[in-house]
């Protein structure tokens, strides 16, 4: 009875400063109780010893790693414990020697294999933890590796900043030294950044900085720092202050944008914007002048001119208003003197005739652009004359510095002083425009836009030069009237792009075979006619039949499709029995058809008897 309540009431304790290397160890030793226990826990020290005095355990169970083992009073107290005759201990391999202190007598072998277990127990946990504390140090320096070369590759500064030493860098990347500055410097120097900031921006650097460390909150302010060299450059900073998974603060991390060139093209923008305001302002003075000034001198131009020549204090006083009238006229203004020297000229003048200033001013102008130009130095001398000249308005060429010429009107007016001509003013204008667009007109009201060739109207104006210039008894000239065969095909077929690209070709064709005073013409749709000047009906069929043979022998493709091009050709000659254009044109557009009629793709001459003709027409009115 008295031994089951005491096994009963037996106790175990177990002692280490870990609580999962505790729990372990009192597994392992409740598999060798055949009773229940009770379990007592607790740390390797004095705390430990007192429960071992007070519960007398049955065995002990103690840590490798004593933290005050070699205190004298709990190794005595150690010493105390193990001489009690019902306490067997299980201790490592450090405490033994300590524990010899107390004897080596005492009984350790009673939980042996227990102890084996809780070891391997304990040694896989830590060779566990190992591991993981290996591989998630090699993630951290991995990931501090990537971490480090995105900085260092960005084109910004980043630094890491203490928020213990306000402004003290922790960490800042190689960019910084394009300040001239090595990194270090930066990191060993306790004002950070600050110590460089340009003097004029360090009391708004400074309040950003304290606001940011007093609140935690985000800085973003910008601010020059000084070079090495003197130079400042300037710097957008953004920072945040980073936390951990709690929400502490930890540090400030941020970056340095350089936005110097920002800066300076703001300062640009500003003086050039201050700058135009200026000049917008000047020159709408400027030309409120000019128009005031132009529309009092329009009206009177001449009066102008001759009060010009008044006095010299006059002169002098409205010398600024002439230069600006003349320069704003568009027309060239040349003043000519009594020996027909040129006393001033505006920019018009200069810039049509491509002369400086300095070319023309005391030269003979004249003669410089043009040779036909005397009658502005005999109006010198002729005041009758010179009334006949304000009228006057002519045109000729003038020669540029270059030595090209150019097409002018131009007018002169005579300046009179006392009744005689003291000078002569010479207004011209440039007229190329105006004679290019009169070509270009003319061509376009002679020419098939198409083509380029002769459109009809042209071409009847030159077939009627021709009639009038036939002598009885002769054939001088000749006219084909050519007609495309099947040219519906290709518009039905591919489209009418298609069409106007093959009357452009089959146009280039056609002029390659003709002579210099042929005329090609585009009557209308697949319709063209050829003048030959100067030709016998012989020559003329011969040709025909050449330009038929040019159009067989042409393919046209468009896309992936082929054609075949043909063309009907009627020759008509030109007698003093034609009576008009018309006649003619009828005569070989009848025997075009006369062509068609017998097969295409031939040539018809036209005959001038009246029964032909006669039945020629009555085939085609049908």
């Amino acid at each position: 009875m008295n031994t089951a309540s005491a096994k009963a009431n037996s106790c175990l304790l177990v002692m280490d400063h870990d609580p999962a290397n505790r729990m372990a160890n009192k597994h392992s030793l409740a598999g060798f109780q055949d009773h229940d226990a009770v379990f007592r826990e607790g740390e390797p020290s004095h705390h430990g010893l007192k429960l071992a005095e007070d519960h007398q355990p049955e065995r002990v169970r103690w840590d490798r790693q004593l933290r005050d083992k070699q205190d004298s009073a709990y190794l005595a107290n150690q010493a105390e414990m193990f001489k009690q005759p019902n306490a067997s201990t299980l201790m490592q391999a450090e405490l033994a020697d300590a524990a010899s202190l107390a004897g080596k007598s005492h009984d350790c072998t009673s939980v042996a294999d227990a102890e084996s277990a809780a070891e391997a127990c304990r040694e896989q946990r830590e060779q566990q933890i190992l591991v993981e504390k290996t591989e998630a140090l090699e993630q951290l320096r991995e990931a501090e590796a990537k971490y480090r070369t995105l900085v260092e590759q960005m084109p910004v500064i980043t630094y890491i900043a203490s928020l213990e030493t306000p402004v003290k860098l922790l960490y800042v990347s190689p960019q910084i030294s394009q300040l001239g500055y090595p990194e270090q410097d930066w990191l060993d120097d306790p004002q950070g950044l600050l110590k460089r900031v340009h003097p004029d921006d360090l009391a708004l650097t400074v309040e950003a900085y304290a606001y940011t460390y007093e609140h935690h909150a985000p800085l973003r302010c910008e601010y020059r720092l000084r070079k090495h060299d003197g130079h400042h450059r300037w710097f957008l900073d953004e920072a945040n202050v980073v936390r951990n998974e709690a929400g502490e603060s930890l540090f400030l991390q941020g970056v340095l944008v350089d936005i110097t060139k920002d800066k300076e093209t703001e300062q640009e923008l500003s003086y050039y914007r201050q700058r135009l305001e200026e000049l917008v302002f000047k020159r709408t003075e400027q030309l409120e002048k000019q128009c005031a000034i132009l529309k009092s001198a329009n009206a009177s131009l001449d009066a102008t001119l001759v009060k010009l020549k008044h006095a010299n204090t006059e002169a002098r006083n409205s010398e600024r208003r002439f230069r600006l009238l003349l320069d704003s006229a568009g027309e060239g203004i040349v003043g000519l003197d009594a020996n027909g020297r040129c006393s001033f000229v505006n920019r018009a003048a200069l810039q049509m005739l491509g002369y400086a200033e300095e070319d023309a001013l005391g030269h003979d102008i004249l003669a410089m652009v043009a040779d036909d130009l005397t009658l502005a130095l005999e109006a010198l001398g002729s005041p009758d004359l010179a009334r006949d000249i304000v009228a006057q308005r002519s045109a000729t060429s003038f020669k540029r510095k270059d030595g090209r010429y150019f097409p002018v009107e131009y007018s002169f007016y005579p300046v009179a002083l006392d009744g005689f001509v003291d000078s002569v003013v010479l207004v011209f204008w440039d007229m190329s425009a105006s004679h290019a667009k009169i070509q270009n007109l003319a061509y376009q009201a002679s020419h098939d836009p198409l083509t380029g060739l002769v459109n009809r109207t042209a071409f009847e104006q030159r077939v009627t030069r021709v009639l009038a210039s036939a002598r009885p008894g002769y054939f001088q000239h000749a006219l084909c009237y050519l007609d495309l065969d099947h040219f519906k095909q290709v518009n039905d077929t591919c489209g009418h792009a298609a069409g106007d690209e093959l009357l452009r070709r089959i146009s280039a064709v056609l002029s390659s075979k003709l002579r210099q005073r042929d005329t090609l013409a585009r009557l209308g749709g697949d319709e063209f006619a050829l003048l030959l000047e100067h030709t016998t009906l012989d020559q003329a069929r011969n040709i025909a039949h050449e330009l038929c043979d040019s159009l067989r022998n042409f393919k046209f493709n468009w896309g992936d499709t082929e054609f075949t091009v043909s063309a009907s050709i009627g020759v008509a000659s030109v007698t003093c029995t034609v009576r008009d254009v018309d006649e003619f044109l009828n005569n070989a557009d009848s025997a075009c058809y006369r062509a068609k009629e017998k097969g295409r793709n031939q040539v018809h001459v036209f005959l001038p008897d009246n029964v032909e003709r006669l039945n020629q027409f009555g085939q085609w009115k049908a």
